[in-house]
């Protein structure tokens, strides 16, 4: 009897131990399940993300296709001279309506890279002007940071008195060379000795741009990061700049003289061009907030440099930033 009673025990413990382990094996299961359930999900709507972002840059790119193509003989005499504006200016960072429709989940800005400092064009007393907004009148600072540009761009390895070659640029961690060489991308001037401390603040790609003839930037197109880094502007000043190209086309520097100073106007010379267009141009897609991919922050987007060659073949694509940061937004209206 006892050693009847001592079997059942036993068996009742291996059928406790076998119910415990298919319940620990159907757990296992279902939570792999509901894992596999979710990245389906996830991989579907990115995917469905993925597609609206090519569908709006395609969109993107017709609209500036259509940008290169003659009014229709008669449409633009319907519009006062006075009141005809620069059908370019509208890249200037707004969210655009575009010719083409693009699906509701995102928006799109283009920005013509007149709107930004071209590193490439800029003569040595500009370049001169820019540093010193940025770190004062320190000229053994100004004197280095001016010495180890020229060095990292000439195509020598001599060095300039305060300046840096590959000797030191071999001891930092980890080691690079300079170029000897243009700049490539203007993230690149961070690379140099000195820069990353004068910019550490600055959103680069929002500011300057290696593309373009000129060095100046449009003031109806600039971008808030570019203006503040002009001299003669502050503030206050660039609002009234950003607010002033939304209701009309700034001319001339006597559209200035309103809200700008003597003074200021003198040391801010003549970084402005107001009919400086170039053909290079950057496509931000936008995933909308209440869109279903949250993961993507309300600052970042899609961004596609491009160079349209024509009005009858796609633009010829010089760069593409998947998580690009978009300028300041502040200040821009929809395009009617």
């Amino acid at each position: 009897m006892l050693t009847k009673q001592r079997n059942n025990g036993v068996i009742l413990i291996i059928v406790l131990w076998f119910v415990a382990l298919i319940t620990i094996i159907v757990a296992t299961l279902a939570s792999e399940t509901r894992l596999s359930a979710k990245i389906v999900y996830h991989n579907k709507v990115a995917v469905h993300t993925w597609n609206d972002i090519l569908h709006a840059l395609r969109a993107a790119e017709m609209e500036l296709l259509i940008n290169k193509m003659p009014d229709p003989p008669g449409e633009a005499q319907e519009i006062p001279l006075n009141e005809r504006q620069n059908k370019n200016y509208q890249f200037d960072g707004r969210v655009l309506n575009l010719a083409y429709p693009i699906p509701e989940t995102v928006t799109v800005r283009i920005y013509n890279h007149a709107a930004k400092i071209n590193l490439l064009r800029l003569p040595k007393q500009r370049f001169h002007e820019l540093l010193e907004k940025r770190i004062g009148n320190d000229f053994e600072k100004l004197e280095a940071l001016e010495d180890a540009w020229q060095d990292w761009i000439d195509r020598d390895d001599f060095k300039h008195v305060n300046g840096a070659e590959k000797d030191y640029y071999e001891t930092l961690s980890p080691p690079y060379e300079p170029r000897n060489a243009r700049l490539e991308t203007v993230e690149e001037l961070l690379l140099i000795k000195g820069f990353a401390e004068v910019f550490k603040d600055v959103e680069m790609d929002n500011a300057f741009t290696v593309h373009g003839n000129k060095y100046q930037v449009n003031p109806n197109l600039a971008t808030r990061e570019a203006l503040m880094l002009l001299p003669g502007l502050d503030e206050e000043s660039i609002n009234m700049i950003l607010s002033i190209r939304r209701e009309k086309e700034l001319q001339s520097v006597s559209d200035l003289n309103e809200f700008m100073s003597p003074e200021q106007l003198a040391e801010l010379g003549s970084w402005f061009n107001y009919r400086y267009i170039t053909n290079i141009y950057t496509i931000a897609v936008q995933i909308k907030e209440d869109s279903t991919d949250t993961s993507i922050q309300d600052q970042w987007a899609y961004m596609e440099t491009v160079h349209p060659k024509g009005n009858n073949k796609l633009p010829q694509i010089l760069m593409v930033k998947p998580y690009g940061v978009l300028p300041d937004t502040r200040q821009t209206i929809l395009s009617k």
